[in-house]
């Protein structure tokens, strides 16, 4: 029998540009450490699975996965940010979260073929 999956939310992070016009990857981790700590989350720069919601409007966001519980934190820790830095979020399907498993698995590989979250090597 295949393990459950913990339960995963994907937020709409707006991000802030450094002065190249890039995002500003330092202050997105700083940022997300300070929401939901320190390896307890996983962002690509690119929205690879669905669409960025039309709810960021004009904003330019990444995506980012998490626990649920920690999600949670994360949304009420921004509730103080003027504009609000988390702009949406969503249950993973077990389609997306096998996905994001897969961009685990390029930045921390298993010899089950699967990678590892962040929230779950041992060295976190």
């Amino acid at each position: 029998m295949t393990p459950v999956e913990q339960s995963l939310r994907c937020l709409a992070v707006r991000v802030v540009l450094d002065e190249a016009g890039g995002i500003d990857g330092i202050e997105l981790e700083a940022f997300l450490n300070e929401v939901a700590g320190r390896h307890q989350w996983l962002s690509t720069t690119e929205w690879l699975f669905v669409d960025p919601p039309a709810e960021a409007g004009d904003w330019l966001t990444v995506p980012v996965v998490m626990p649920e519980r920690l999600a949670l934190r994360a949304i009420l820790e921004d509730l103080t940010n003027d504009p609000p830095r988390i702009l949406f979020d969503h249950a993973t399907s077990p389609a997306e979260t096998r996905k994001w498993r897969w961009v685990a698995f390029q930045i921390a590989p298993n010899s089950q073929g699967q990678g590892r979250f962040p929230w779950e090597r041992s060295d976190a």
